[in-house]
C-alpha cells in the first residue's frame, strides 16, 4: 500500500513538472533529475499513462523521445494555485486606468516632471508598499541551486533567454509564440510568416540577457551599463549611430499626451541623476521597479526605451540573489495603460500591481525549473578535472571494477578534501553511463573509447 501511494505521488509530480513549463520538451533525464531514484521503466510507464489520458505529448523514439504537457500554455490555475489566475487591479488603479481610455485630445499634454523625481528620496520614498516588498522577498529568493549568482544564472540561462525574450518582445507587439522563441533562441530556427524585425528583436533580447549573466559580478547602475543594454537591444532596429547613444532629436510617445525632454546634454544629466538615485535604493525590488518606471519615463533614447527599462530592472534582482523578473503573463494593453499612468499622471500604482503580480508568477516558474534542472554544484565546480581524469582512465584502459583504486592514487590535488568522495563517485557514475556521443566533449577518440569498452567484457 505504501509503495502504491509513493508511486501515485511521483506520477503526480511528473505532471506538475510538465505543467510548470508547458512549452518545453523534456528529456527523460530532465524528468529523472527532479524525481530522484526512479527506474527508467517505471518513469516510462507513468509517462505512457499520462499520454494515454491525453495529458501528455510525445515526439521522437527511444533516447530521442521528448515529452511536453498537452495543455500547452495553461499554467495558471494548477501551477500557480496560490495566486489569482488573472490580475485584479485595485479600485484606485482601475480608476487611473480608466482615465487613459479617454482620447488623447481630452487629456492635457504633459512633459517630464522633474519635481516628481526630485521628491523621491531613496529608502524614505517607496513605490512598492511594505506588504508588496515583503511578499516579493519571500517568494523571489532563488532556491534549489546554491553558490555564486553567476553559477546559478548560467544554469538557468536558457530558461531566462526564452522567457524574458518572449515576454518582453510580446509587450512590444512581437507575434513570435513561446515555441517560436525557443526554436529561434536555442536552435537559430526562424518562424515562417514573421517579420524580420520580429526575429531581430528576439535575438537582440538574447544578446542583452547573455550580457547581464556574463557580467553579473560587475553591473553598476550607471550610464555605461544602460547604454550597453540599449545598444544590444536596439542594434539593427534603429539608425546605426543611435544604438547605445542618448538622443538629440525630439520624439513622441504613441498613444499618450506625454512629450519627453529634448537635448542630449539635458537627457544625459537626468539619466545619470536617476541612476545615481537608483543606486542608493537598498531594497532590490524597489530599486528594480524604480528603474522599470523611470528609465522608460525619461525616454533617453530614440526608441527601445521600454525594452531597455525592462532589462535594466532585472539587474538588482539577479545581482542580489533573487530570481529574475520575466514579465510572465503581463497583458500588453494593461502594461501600456499602466505606463501612460506613470507618464501622464505620475501615478505608479497600476504599474506596481502589474509588476508584483507578474513577478510572483515568474518566481514560481523558476523555482520549479530549478528543481527540474537538479543542479549539482560540486560536479559543476570540478568539471574540467573530472573530464581530464576520465580521459586518463580510458586511455590507460583501467577496468571499471578497479577505477576506485585508481582514483585513490590519482585523485587531482586541487579537489578539496571534503569534496573528494563526491568527486570520485561522480567520476565512477559518469564512466558507467558514458557513451559514444559524449566522448568528443571529453577529448577522446572513438577507437580509444571502444578499446576501453572491450576491457569491460
Amino acid at each position: 500500500m505504501g509503495n502504491q501511494v509513493a508511486k501515485v505521488a511521483d506520477k503526480t509530480q511528473v505532471s506538475n513538472i510538465l505543467k510548470a513549463a508547458p512549452e518545453h520538451w523534456f528529456k527523460l533525464s530532465e524528468l529523472k533529475a527532479s524525481l530522484g531514484d526512479v527506474p527508467d521503466r517505471t518513469l516510462r510507464r507513468w509517462l505512457k499513462a499520462l499520454q494515454d489520458g491525453a495529458q501528455l505529448l510525445r515526439k521522437g523514439e527511444r533516447k530521442a523521445a521528448r515529452y511536453r504537457w498537452a495543455g500547452s500554455g495553461e499554467t495558471s490555475s494548477q501551477t500557480l494555485n496560490t495566486l489569482e489566475p488573472d490580475l485584479q487591479f485595485s479600485p484606485l488603479s482601475q480608476s487611473l486606468l480608466t482615465r487613459t481610455e479617454a482620447p488623447p485630445y481630452k487629456r492635457p499634454p504633459v512633459t517630464y516632471n522633474t519635481q516628481w523625481i526630485n521628491q523621491y528620496l531613496p529608502n524614505e520614498t517607496f513605490y512598492l508598499s511594505l506588504e508588496q516588498r515583503t511578499l516579493l522577498h519571500e517568494q523571489g529568493k532563488r532556491q534549489g541551486i546554491h553558490g555564486k549568482a553567476r553559477t546559478y544564472f548560467q544554469k538557468i540561462l536558457n530558461r531566462m533567454l526564452i522567457d524574458i525574450s518572449f515576454n518582453s518582445a510580446r509587450l512590444e507587439g512581437n507575434t513570435y509564440t513561446l515555441a517560436d522563441t525557443e526554436n529561434l533562441v536555442l536552435q537559430g530556427i526562424s518562424a515562417t510568416g514573421k517579420l524580420n524585425e520580429e526575429r531581430i528583436m528576439i535575438l537582440n533580447h538574447k544578446e542583452a540577457i547573455q550580457y547581464l549573466v556574463q557580467n553579473i559580478d560587475d553591473l553598476p547602475l550607471n550610464e555605461n551599463t544602460v547604454c550597453t543594454l540599449h545598444y544590444l537591444l536596439a542594434d539593427s532596429l534603429v539608425a546605426p549611430n543611435m544604438a547605445g547613444k542618448i538622443r538629440d532629436e525630439a520624439i513622441g510617445v504613441s498613444g499618450t499626451t506625454y512629450a519627453p525632454l529634448e537635448g542630449r546634454a539635458r537627457l544625459t544629466e537626468y539619466l545619470n541623476s536617476l541612476l545615481n538615485k537608483a543606486a542608493k535604493i537598498e531594497d532590490c525590488f524597489e530599486q528594480s521597479f524604480f528603474l522599470l518606471g523611470h528609465i522608460a519615463y525619461l525616454q533617453a533614447f530614440i526608441d527601445v526605451n521600454k525594452r531597455t527599462a525592462r532589462l535594466a530592472s532585472i539587474i538588482p534582482l539577479i545581482t542580489q540573489d533573487y530570481v529574475p523578473q520575466s514579465f510572465v503573463d503581463m497583458n500588453q494593453d494593461d502594461y501600456l495603460k499602466a505606463c501612460i499612468c506613470f507618464y501622464e499622471f505620475n501615478r505608479p500604482e497600476p504599474l506596481t500591481e502589474l509588476y508584483v503580480w507578474s513577478y510572483l508568477r515568474s518566481s514560481v516558474r523558476y523555482k520549479v525549473f530549478s528543481k527540474v534542472v537538479s543542479f549539482d554544484e560540486i560536479a559543476a565546480l570540478y568539471r574540467p578535472q573530472r573530464r581530464a581524469i576520465i580521459a586518463d582512465i580510458i586511455r590507460a584502459q583501467v577496468p571499471l571494477k578497479t577505477v576506485s583504486i585508481y582514483l585513490e592514487k590519482h585523485c587531482p590535488q586541487d579537489i578539496l578534501e571534503t569534496h573528494q568522495e563526491k568527486f570520485k563517485k561522480d567520476v565512477e557514475d559518469e564512466l558507467k553511463h558514458l557513451d559514444l556521443p559524449n566522448i568528443t566533449g571529453i577529448g577522446l577518440t572513438k577507437k580509444e573509447f571502444l578499446d576501453w569498452k572491450q576491457v569491460q567484457i
